[in-house]
């Protein structure tokens, strides 16, 4: 076999089925560096240097392995063998590394962090730790290209350039496919334990082939061969094919198989293209920390994005050793193709600042282009994925090219197989300078366009460093060709290249829209996001890579965002007495901090903000918030939220978490069950948190989840609607009076900035409850999604999805505005706002109903006609005139017509108004209808409505059972129907009495998917 492949230049079939087996193990290889970052994160948080120090630990085993590998392949007779070992060690301890996992994060929040106490000590304990939990698996992983590409070549000489580049190309283009398979189906499918699970599932069988494969080559072997797995270890340095000349002689050693070269020094060859493999990968890494900050700012910073991200990144590696598989055997002068493919590379990678504008206006073109459902979303993460290849590719390809090259001209020189492991080792901890250089220093030191810059000018620096140092090289006019484009790209990038922070901030992936009237306040690239405050209209807005967190109105006109930051701080006031210590988590514009700094009673606050830009840039949005930057009570700490807690180890009567929208990388561990266990312990005893969540760009499943997530670890909680946000009131312990107790009012700071917003009592706050656990907790429980946690992210996997169709929770609104008010009938909270006409509800959506039910019943008390432009117009006014007409001619009026006209007038009144006005309200309707003659179905009809407004338990419950059509094989979803059904299902929970329901249920044909309000009791029995 030797030599017919090695004189024919073919290759030998059975090696493609190696090559099969090294792209599965591609496959799992990314598969585990994605799973293990996401179980560290869970430990040590999401901040900068955490996601740093996960990805250092894995890059510093993976180098530590590939060396000990290469130092090891030297004294290995069978290098295949020892790859198969490898491989099954990987899939045993893949098994086993959930539980593991789950144990030691058990015992180091319940005994060890406690025992320690110290933030210094703590902070060690889980540096230490983490590292050594994912480190013998790094190693283990870092061994194997060397293993396999040693082996291979050892096992099917000759050829060894094209063999180390397709080996190259077939593992990483197996790691690319094996991001998209671990984040787009195995998580999502089996959350991390089963991801990780099916990593080592792969490994188990790539070791058992290969095992097996070794095995058979040794039955088969000549009893006089030196290896078992190996055919002519001595041949493995030949360089080319029969008839290629080396550059350098090379001499044969039988007793190692490996080759020894008489030639220059190490000085000349050796070190020069381990510094070249090295800096090169810092250059590599810096491009992939910028492109991917940059892309977020297009696709939206969700762990999707980053995935097809890293996915485009390493395909280009892929596809770069593919292109160079045929040449490299053929290549003449080895330093000249480096030299430019650096050069190359360093200018392409500058090129994507000039492309970079573009990729925003293909957003725009795929958002208006896709329809916003789930066929959408896919389409929408196709396209995402071609505009990160776009922007990746061209440098990529290149990157791809050059460890493959740089390992055949060692090999060819006659550097033997620990060349492989250490070119490998030497360009892992290249790429971990990469990391730490660019994420510690550049990003924010000189912002992303500098930072690719400076990775262009490492690159084209190493091309021009290799073209002047190797002797191949000093012929022609290549040299100066290069210095000169290299001097053009710098010279054309430097004056005219930039990263708009226009762009930046438009989030164009929400809105499929660019340009907005906009004045650029302020911006930075932070570590962990790039920050912009911008004026827009009559607001200042504080975004985060391109997702508004705040809007602040500049003048007395106040945005959405404001009545939600403001309420944050001022409800957890409301509910305690007092609030001696308390906690935000997630700074946004400061104004949350800002009012509860109102609050006299309060001794200390810490704010707990990831983003070092966030509090710099926040500052300038002025007096609104300037409580949070000048109160000596308030303390900023940059550090993400569960490491704070954890390491601090202090405990709050209130902590306060409105981190951003769940969609974002790493948030969803905000909402996860892990958290709130985690948090919980760092509330006192009578304490509260203070949650927020929202209902848009999101779906009930997702809020189903976040809420059971929540339930499992707080006995009680309360919702309040602000406008499209929802603020979660949660207790610590069971029996804590979590109702609106206190009057902020009294306080004439916080008095008189809730006036400025229209709010005049405390009354009005109440008015923002919804629903309390016992009310929304079986709701949600009905839905078949699981409590979001860290391991099984419902949120993460779904939330960008939602973002993308622009979905709600419509279900709130539908509870919120049928007919029936369900929740007051059960839990009798029929005591809103008294009727007496006073000044304007806040301007915030879901009191505008409430104002429009009070000017309603104010029409109907004083008998007045609709105007044209009151809030009541349309086909109110002409109920209104139904009810008028019935009174002056009631014979001219059918009861249907009445019927339908007292239905849409309680649509519109019975939900918002208070007991005692409905009462009232109906006293007129029925006086309005009293001259007309009723039959005794039709004076059935009135009771009913009567009961409903006056909250008649008993009577609602009767008439409901009576005027449904009991003797009907079914019951129709008919809005009548709808009607009498919730009305039913409400009084006889309020009631304690459940009999005749079932029958009357199975009836009802749309049981299964009924309206919100009625599952929402359903659930509530079936608990």
């Amino acid at each position: 076999m030797r030599n017919n492949s090695y004189a024919s230049g073919k290759i030998s079939p059975i090696s493609y089925l190696y090559f099969t087996l090294f792209f599965i193990s591609g496959i799992s290889g990314l598969i585990y560096e994605s799973i293990w970052s996401q179980y560290l994160k869970q430990f040590l948080g999401h901040a900068a240097y955490a996601q740093t120090l996960v990805l250092v630990i894995y890059m510093g085993g993976m180098a530590a392995g590939s060396w000990l590998a290469a130092v090891w392949a030297g004294k290995a007779r069978d290098l295949l063998l020892w790859y198969a070992v490898v491989e099954i060690a990987l899939g045993a301890l893949a098994l086993a590394f959930h539980g593991i996992f789950v144990r030691y994060i058990d015992v180091s929040f319940s005994a060890v962090i406690p025992f320690l106490g110290k933030p210094a000590l703590i902070s060690l304990y889980k540096w230490v730790t983490a590292s050594l939990i994912i480190l013998p698996q790094s190693m283990l992983l870092g061994a194997t290209f060397p293993l396999m590409a040693g082996g291979i070549l050892r096992r099917f000489p000759g050829l060894s350039g094209y063999k180390s580049s397709f080996i190259y190309f077939v593992n990483t283009f197996g790691a690319s496919i094996g991001v998209l398979i671990s984040g787009f189906y195995l998580v999502r499918e089996w959350g991390l334990k089963g991801a990780i699970i099916s990593g080592g599932a792969i490994d188990l069988f790539v070791g058992a082939s290969i095992l097996a494969l070794c095995l058979n080559g040794k039955s088969a072997a000549k009893p006089a061969s030196a290896n078992n797995c190996v055919d002519d270890a001595n041949s493995g340095g030949a360089a080319g094919t029969a008839g290629d000349t080396p550059e350098f002689d090379v001499v044969n050693a039988p007793s190692t198989g490996q080759n020894t070269f008489v030639a220059p020094g190490k000085r000349a060859v050796y070190y020069p293209l381990l510094f070249v493999a090295g800096a090169t990968a810092t250059a590599s890494f810096i491009y992939e920390i910028g492109w991917i900050r940059m892309l977020s700012l297009v696709l939206g910073s969700s762990t999707h994005s980053f995935e097809l991200m890293l996915s485009a990144f390493i395909l280009g590696l892929a596809l770069g050793s593919f292109f160079v598989r045929n040449k490299l055997d053929r290549i003449k002068n080895a330093p000249r193709f480096l030299g430019i493919a650096q050069i190359a590379m360093g200018a392409c990678a500058v090129a994507t600042l000039f492309i970079y504008g573009g990729l925003f206006n293909v957003m725009v073109l795929t958002i208006d282009g896709l329809d916003r459902n789930a066929s959408g979303h896919v389409f929408f993460n196709i396209i995402s994925h071609l505009i990160c290849m776009a922007m990746m590719l061209p440098a990529t390809v290149c990157a791809g090219m050059v460890i493959p090259l740089i390992i055949h001209m060692l090999y060819a020189r006659g550097y033997g197989e620990a060349s492989i492991g250490k070119v490998y080792a030497v360009n892992t901890a290249g790429g971990i300078l990469g990391v730490v250089v660019a994420v510690w220093a550049l990003m924010e030191l000189v912002g992303l366009r500098y930072l690719i810059i400076i990775g262009g000018v490492i690159d084209m620096g190493i091309g021009l460093y290799v073209l002047y140092h190797f002797a191949e090289t000093r012929e022609g006019m290549t040299r100066t060709a290069a210095l000169l484009a290299s001097a053009l790209v710098l010279f054309v990038a430097l004056p005219f290249s930039k990263v708009d922070p226009a762009l930046a901030s438009s989030g164009v992936f929400r809105y499929g829209t660019i340009s907005k009237p906009k004045r650029i306040v302020g911006h930075k690239d932070g570590k962990t996001a790039s920050i912009t405050l911008f004026k827009s209209g009559k607001s200042i807005v504080l975004s985060t890579n391109g997702k508004p967190d705040a809007s602040v109105g500049l003048t007395e006109e106040y945005s959405s965002d404001e009545y939600t930051m403001a309420l944050l701080g001022v409800l957890p006031m409301s509910v305690r007495e007092e609030m001696r210590t308390a906690a935000v988590i997630g700074m946004g514009a400061g104004m949350t901090a800002h009012y509860m700094l109102y609050d006299p009673t309060l001794e200390k606050l810490d704010v707990v903000e990831i983003e070092r830009a966030v509090p710099a840039l926040a500052k300038k949005i002025g007096p609104k918030v300037e409580n949070t930057f000048k109160d000596a009570r308030c303390r900023i700490h940059i550090e993400d939220a569960k490491t704070f807690f954890s390491a601090q180890n202090r405990s709050y009567d209130v902590i306060v978490s409105e981190p951003s929208n769940p969609w974002v990388s790493g948030v969803s561990s905000l909402f996860s069950r892990e958290f709130f266990h985690q948090i919980r312990r760092h509330i006192n005893d009578g304490g509260i948190l203070v949650q927020w969540f929202h209902k848009y760009e999101a779906d009930i499943t997702i809020l189903a989840s976040i809420l059971k997530a929540l339930g499992e670890a707080f006995p009680a909680y309360e919702l309040y609607l602000v406008d499209s946000d929802l603020i979660i009131i949660a207790a610590k312990d069971e029996g804590t009076d979590i109702g609106i107790k206190r009057d902020v009012f009294a306080n004439a700071h916080i008095a008189e900035n809730l006036s400025k917003m229209g709010f005049s009592g405390i009354d009005e706050l109440r008015m923002l409850y919804y629903a309390n656990k016992a009310f929304f907790g079986p709701l949600a429980g009905s839905y078949p999604t699981p409590p979001n946690s860290d391991y099984h992210s419902f949120v993460d996997l779904y939330a960008a999805k939602h973002r993308f169709m622009g979905s709600s929770v419509k279900e709130i609104n539908d509870i919120r505005e049928f007919i029936i008010p369900t929740r007051k009938i059960i839990f009798g909270d029929t005591a809103y706002l008294s009727l007496t006409p006073r000044q304007i509800l806040p301007d915030i959506y879901n009191y505008i109903e409430v104002q429009q039910a009070k000017t309603l019943a104010q029409e109907l008390i004083l008998n007045a006609s609709a105007s044209g432009e009151d809030t009541a117009a349309g086909p109110l006014s002409a109920s209104i005139f139904i009810l008028d007409y019935t009174a002056a001619r009631p014979n001219k009026v059918t009861f249907p017509q009445i019927q339908s006209a007292i239905t849409q007038i309680l649509q519109k009144t019975l939900p918002y108004l208070s007991a005692s006005e409905m009462r009232e309200l109906w006293g007129i309707i029925e006086d309005k209808v009293a001259r007309k003659t009723l039959s005794s179905t039709q004076r059935e009809w009135m009771d009913y409505f009567g009961a409903l407004c006056s909250y008649d338990i008993a009577e609602t419950r009767r008439l409901s059972l009576k005027l449904l059509p009991a003797d009907a094989d079914t019951i129709s979803g008919h809005f009548s129907n709808q009607m009498l059904i919730a009305s039913l299902l409400a009084t006889s929970v309020a009631a304690g009495d459940t009999s005749n329901i079932e029958q009357i249920w199975e009836k009802y044909e749309e049981r299964k998917e009924p309206p919100a309000a009625i599952r929402a009791v359903r659930a509530m029995m079936d608990r």
